[in-house]
């Protein structure tokens, strides 16, 4: 049979389109991404256990990941989002993938992401955080080696009031056991003199008499006394339910420094509800074993503490298998944060509708160990550059004053989501009156108190 030259060219034509289609694909995996949504994604699934470097974390850094995988964009896409079924294509890279990485760290979880997002991963991984590339370092300032030991052998710091207690006893003792000496010595002396000896008296009747042969020392004594103990039992009254600086020990040490500073790990990775729920949530052990199954050695603790995490779940890390029929053991965490029962507080709508940055309530995470309820002095003393938005505030932490006050200054776009687009529709089409709208917004700037947030149903049941 003989060909015409029109069917070879309508050949040519198709071989072309699929070439172009080819590397059209290619591209739109690997270049045109949004970098700046991309470190969003990255830092929530792909940060706890990669790098953007050539770094190996608890899987290989991917630092020209784009070389690697060039012209297999569909196969990339499907390793991310199913690694089992990319590797049951035979390819002789993912072969060598799971050939070196699940022995040591198991397999990689699939990722809830769309090709889209993907692409925007890339870019964020090939640009880097700062738009230097890959090779660019964290912003942050992470703590030293000695100061992580130095965090890890810490204990908590003892009440000063007891201390306080104790030294009063001490002294007590010491005032007792002089008069004891002081009246066996003018005994002695009163013997040997032939004097009759001090009559016996009893600490009370001492002490008054001491006291009265001395008043004006006393009175002004005790006067400084009623002054000191009025001021410091009204500090007293107004500090209940006031913690700021707490820092409970917990039954496994935990570095948020080396989590989130050195290895980048965002928070929401651990805490993911706090996004899309009333509480942020203490992460699983499931959670912490997706890069765990791998890291089996802290740099500071070594084994020890991450054998608690092994132990709680049920994890052989000579066989890297889970044992069958074990009972787990669940890790009690000391809660950090409480706020009184007839408070109501919504992550969700701090951190998805009013983009707060965990840093403003938090403080400087990245330099904790253990959970701790950060001071105001920390929070305001962070660099806003690293904190978007950060508002200074002047009440303690986690009180109806800091409340108060942070939402007299939080400014509101009302374009910013569509939760605060109904509300301004609303306002201006059933609501408050033309003369309320313009006496809110005649400053240019609409806060959280304008918009309901002093209203006492808003936080109190």
């Amino acid at each position: 049979m003989r060909f015409s030259e029109r069917f070879y060219h309508r050949i040519l034509v198709t071989l072309t389109l699929v070439m172009s289609m080819t590397v059209s694909s290619f591209a739109s995996i690997h270049e045109g991404g949004d970098a700046a949504k991309g470190e969003q994604l990255f830092k929530a699934n792909c940060a706890s256990c990669h790098k953007i470097t050539n770094e190996v974390l608890a899987a290989p850094g991917l630092q020209g990941i784009d070389q690697r995988w060039a012209g297999k964009d569909a196969l990339l896409v499907k390793w991310i989002q199913n690694p089992q079924a990319a590797a049951a294509s035979g390819d002789a890279y993912v072969k060598g993938l799971v050939s070196t990485y699940v022995p040591q760290f198991g397999w990689m979880a699939g990722q809830a992401v769309s090709e889209a997002e993907i692409k925007d991963i890339l870019a964020y991984v090939k640009k880097g955080p700062v738009g230097g590339g890959a090779k660019a370092a964290p912003t942050n300032e992470c703590k030293t080696l000695e100061e992580l030991k130095a965090d890890a052998e810490k204990n908590e710091e003892s009440d000063g009031f007891i201390w306080f207690i104790i030294v009063g006893v001490i002294l007590a003792i010491i005032a007792v056991s002089a008069a004891n000496i002081s009246k066996s010595l003018k005994n002695a002396i009163n013997e040997r003199e032939g004097l009759p000896a001090l009559p016996e008296v009893g600490y009370g009747k001492s002490i008054r008499g001491w006291m009265w042969k001395n008043r004006t020392f006393v009175s002004i004594v005790g006067l400084f006394l009623v002054c000191y103990f009025a001021v410091v039992g009204y500090s007293t009254l107004m500090d209940i339910g006031v913690y700021e600086g707490y820092t409970p020990t917990q039954p496994v040490w935990f570095s948020h420094s080396i989590h989130v500073c050195q290895n980048e790990v965002d928070c929401n990775y651990c805490h993911s509800s706090a996004a899309k729920s009333k509480h942020a949530g203490i992460p699983s052990v499931n959670v912490c074993m997706n890069c765990h199954k791998g890291i089996n050695k802290g740099t500071i603790t070594g084994e020890k503490e991450i054998n608690k995490i092994y132990a709680a779940i049920g994890f052989d890390p000579t066989t890297k298998t889970y044992k069958t029929d074990y009972k787990e053991q669940p890790i009690e965490w000391n809660k950090v944060h409480n706020l009184p029962d007839h408070v109501y507080f919504n992550h969700s709508q701090h951190v998805t509708v009013g983009n707060i940055d965990c840093k403003q309530c938090h403080g400087p995470v990245e330099k904790y160990t253990v959970g701790h309820q950060a001071t105001i002095d920390e929070i305001n003393a962070q660099d806003p550059a690293s904190v978007p938005g950060l508002i200074k505030l002047t009440k303690p932490t986690l009180t109806m004053g800091w409340c108060i006050e942070c939402h007299n200054k939080a400014q509101i776009d009302l374009t910013s989501t569509e939760y605060y687009e109904e509300m301004h529709n609303r306002f201006k089409a059933t609501g408050l009156g033309q003369r309320t709208i313009r006496d809110i917004m005649e400053d240019g700037e609409v806060t959280v108190r304008e918009m309901g947030g002093w209203e006492c149903g808003k936080c109190h049941y």
